[in-house]
């Protein structure tokens, strides 16, 4: 029998010390004895540089090495006798080359209910202002108004550096403000912008804040251009001022802009978000159409390929502290813009007896916008606290003009209309704790408007109704509508847990009066008929309570509210001995459900019973001409509306992935009292007509997004479908007939911004449009719209890029296609601090100046065609300030 020796236990001790004597801590000590199979331990290195190593008893080994190992010191390797000893070590310093590594940070992050996208990931060379960044961002949309949406849902507030300076009114800010000063853009999700309320109340939106790269930034930007175009262009300028100061609660943007070159920036002034202020009534709050010429309308294409203008706007915007905690916000913008546009139309009314009535219209108009907006408010926001006060003015004085050729009878008619307005609102509103109880809300809002509206055509349309069939001069419609609200609330909030208990009651009251007369000239002018005349006073209260309950947990929200309402009309002609009253008492509940599940899913369902009212707008005893081939008179009951909606909605986002998905589903079902009536005449002529009716229209709506960015290659990708179904009976010629539309969108977008030599972007979507009458289904109407562009980058600054739009349009009218192709050069300055760009662009390169557009209704099939603008040259400065 073999005998095996065996070694007692080694234990090896001593202090590691670097050549200075400094005991180091750390090191990485290594025991091997040379037996087979070997014992080894391993040990660190205390604080004080010392250690302690055993091995456990091995073969027969007479020797054993000891290593150690230290990042930035040499490595030593000891050849030791196998038994228990002290060894001192002496480490020599040596220094690490580390590899390269290069971090970076992910281009969406989440802190709680904020996400935050850098604006440096979704830049590409080409992006000069931050809205052509926003367009980039996964979740995010933006429309062709400059609207903002996230995750299907339109934002409620935009802040810079967590201020509200532009209420609502955000597109100056996104169409001016440098990309390049924005560090990232925030989404705060269910975002409540009255922080009184926020541990109470939790809407469904989101917020947007940029937030920019210094506390103090002063910034914008500067650009003049000039160029020419062939007739009927001419001579071409453009030129945007826009200088920024944003200091912490001190803020400031104003703006002069100028162009004639198809830039529509009228959109800046639209309010794109709702203030924080209840609705209530506001029926009066929008300017009233009571006569209008008849235009062209606008097709589906950009502003720049077809908007004849030459418009001027100046705003100032002034965000002022006062005081810690106080706010005073100053906003006055003023527009002046003048419209040109020149076409013709082919309206084809398909009757239910299977007669089609075709009117035929070469049409060219002017438009002049006159706009006036100020608003002044005072403001409190703090935890404790919630007080805000806004004066606002709106001021218009409106004007358009127009002329049409009838080919089929060569009949010539001049319009002219002019539709001032005037509005002036005061908002109110306040949120204060009641000894630390229940939270007390106020709100008030008192509105005056006034619009007096005229029309004037020649020679003078609806003979039959108005001279007895006798051809006569022009006729001259003049309306005016002024008008009185004030709506008014008190509420009170109490919290018990993760419970909320509320209870409002106010009241609203509305008067308006309607004032008309239609003149006829035949050649002396003549007011003959009572039906020509209206003399309408409206009064609308309201007076209610509406209690409400709401839970939310980290693991569902519920939202329940059963307002219970009073409503009280009372409409009056005394000339015409008619009016008609109505008292009604409804209960209008809506649910809401939201359940998250997991981290990156949330569902979330609601119903709602509504009913809605006709306004002033719906009702007239006697006859309204409203255009020049359309009469209208509505003596019928009011109008009322009970609508049941239902949806679901489905959520995803991982941001960690850059991923955002959406689905929605909507029903509706409204039952109204009214049914409207059309009578068509041989000539288009078309006059509308309000019955005591009931029907009932419901409709169908499914919309999904689903968008991706893929961060090394700078890629956002997003697919969005759209689909409508809408079902409604109506009244034509004197028949009933169903009515069904459907139409359907499915669009795709990609931008690709890290290609080695520049990028690419593009959008393609596909319109599906059905309409039937009775069991008249009209041919599907499909039209295809697709924008592309690639940016080239050769050399230093420089940049070529290259922009395609591509129109198809085919269905029941004959197949339209165009093509239109835009040229920019643009070269970057080599300077420090501002960008300074020298621009050359061509636009319609291949001078492509009209188009045909068809739009399908029910019972009519409309087909377009505009005057575009021809190829135009355009040389510009911008520099960022």
């Amino acid at each position: 029998m073999a005998n095996t020796h065996v070694c007692a236990q080694t234990i090896l001790s001593g202090t590691v010390r670097d050549v200075a004597g400094q005991p180091l801590a750390g090191v990485l000590l290594e025991a091997e004895t040379k037996a087979q199979p070997p014992s080894t331990a391993f040990v660190v290195s205390a604080t004080d540089g010392s250690f302690t190593l055993k091995l456990a008893a091995t073969p027969v080994s007479d020797s054993m090495y000891l290593h150690a190992r230290a990042l930035g010191y040499a490595a030593q390797r000891l050849g030791l006798v196998n038994r228990s000893q002290t060894v001192p070590l002496v480490l020599q310093a040596i220094p690490t080359q580390l590899r390269e590594v290069t971090v970076r940070s992910a281009p969406i992050t989440r802190h709680r209910d904020t996400l935050s996208y850098t604006v440096s990931a979704f830049t590409g060379k080409q992006d000069r202002v931050i809205a052509d960044v926003l367009k980039k961002m996964p979740g995010i949309e933006v429309d062709g108004d400059g609207r903002i949406s996230y995750q299907g849902n339109l934002i409620n507030k935009f802040y810079i550096n967590g201020q509200d300076l532009l209420e609502g009114r955000y597109s100056l800010a996104s169409n001016n403000l440098p990309a390049e000063a924005v560090q990232s853009v925030q989404v705060l999700e269910r975002h409540q912008p009255i922080r009184a309320l926020d541990s109470l109340n939790r809407p469904d939106n989101a917020a947007l804040n940029l937030q920019l790269k210094r506390k103090v930034t002063a910034t914008g930007q500067v650009q003049l251009g000039a160029g020419w175009g062939p007739a009927p262009l001419g001579a071409l300028w453009s030129a945007n001022l826009a200088p920024m100061l944003f200091a912490g609660r001190q803020q400031l943007l104003d703006t002069y802009q100028t162009n004639n070159t198809g830039q529509d920036i009228s959109t800046q002034l639209r309010a794109l978000t709702a203030a924080d202020f209840p609705s209530g009534n506001e029926s009066s709050s929008q300017k009233p159409d009571l006569t209008h010429i008849v235009g062209l309308g606008r097709p589906p294409a950009g502003a720049s390929r077809y908007l004849f203008n030459q418009v001027h706007l100046l705003s100032a915007n002034h965000l002022i502290p006062v005081g810690p905690e106080n706010q005073l916000r100053v906003n006055a913008s003023y527009l002046h813009d003048v419209q040109t546009a020149r076409g013709g139309s082919q309206t084809q009314f398909f009757l239910p007896d299977n007669r089609t009535v075709t009117l035929t219209e070469a049409k060219a108009t002017q438009a002049t916008f006159r706009q006036l907006l100020a608003d002044l408010a005072f403001s409190k926001n703090v935890r404790r606290y919630y007080l805000k006060n806004t004066l606002s003015l709106d001021g218009r004085w409106d004007a358009q003009t127009g002329n049409i050729y009838r080919p089929e009878t060569g009949l010539r008619l001049a319009q002219e209309a002019h539709n001032p307005f005037l509005a002036l609102t005061n908002r109110l509103r306040l949120v204060r704790p009641l000894g630390g109880g229940p939270l007390l809300q106020l709100s008030s809002l008192t509105r005056f408007s006034n619009s007096p509206q005229e029309l004037a055509v020649s020679p003078g349309p609806f003979a039959p109704l108005l001279a007895g069939g006798v051809a006569y001069d022009s006729v001259r419609q003049q309306a005016q509508l002024a008008a009185f609200s004030t709506t008014n609330s008190a509420g009170l909030t109490f919290r018990r847990g993760n419970w909320h208990w509320s209870g409002q009651v106010g009241f609203s009251q509305e008067v308006q009066r309607l004032s008309s007369a239609l003149t006829t000239t035949t050649p002396e002018p003549t007011t003959v008929g009572p039906l020509r005349r209206n003399r309408l006073h409206w009064n609308h209260a309201r007076y209610y309570i509406e209690p409400g309950l709401s839970r939310n947990t980290d693991r569902w929200s519920l939202s329940l509210r059963v307002p219970l309402s009073y409503y009280g009309f009372r409409a009056t002609d005394a000339p015409l001995e008619a009016s008609q009253r109505l008292r009604a008492v409804v209960a209008e509940p809506s649910l809401n459900l939201t359940r998250p599940l997991g981290r990156h899913w949330q569902v979330s369902a609601d119903g709602s019973l509504s009913n809605m009212f006709g306004d002033i707008n719906q009702l007239s005893y006697g006859y309204l001409l409203r255009d020049y081939r359309t009469m209208q008179r509505n003596d019928a009951p009011l109008a009322r509306t009970q609508t049941q909606r239902y949806a679901g909605s489905i959520y995803f986002q991982d941001p960690l992935r850059s991923r955002f998905f959406y689905t929605s589903y909507a029903f509706s079902s409204a039952l109204s009292n009214r049914l409207y009536s059309s009578q068509i005449n041989a000539d288009g002529a078309l006059t509308t007509m309000a019955l005591d009716r009931a029907n009932r229209a419901n409709s169908h709506l499914l919309s999904a997004n689903l968008s991706q960015f893929i961060s090394p290659w700078k890629t956002n990708l997003s697919f969005q479908v759209l689909g409508n179904l809408r079902q409604q009976p109506q009244m034509l010629n004197g028949r009933i007939t169903n009515t069904r539309t459907q139409s359907g969108t499915a669009s795709l977008k990609a931008s690709i911004l890290a290609l080695a030599w520049g990028s690419v972007e593009g959008r393609a979507s596909l319109t599906t449009l059905r309409s039937q009458i009775t069991t008249r289904t009209s041919t599907p109407a499909l039209v295809q719209e697709h924008q592309a562009s690639a940016s080239l980058f050769p050399v230093g600054g420089h940049q070529l890029t290259l922009s395609i739009d591509y129109y198809d349009s085919h269905g029941p009218a004959p197949t339209v296609r165009a093509l239109f192709a835009d040229v920019l050069y643009r070269y970057a300055l080599p300077t420090k601090g501002r960008k300074i760009d020298l621009e050359l662009r061509w636009d319609n390169i291949f001078d492509i100046r009209k188009y045909q557009y068809s739009f399908v209704s029910p019972f009519q099939l409309a087909q377009t065609t505009y005057e575009f603008r021809p190829a135009q040259v355009l040389a510009s400065a911008r520099m960022s300030l």
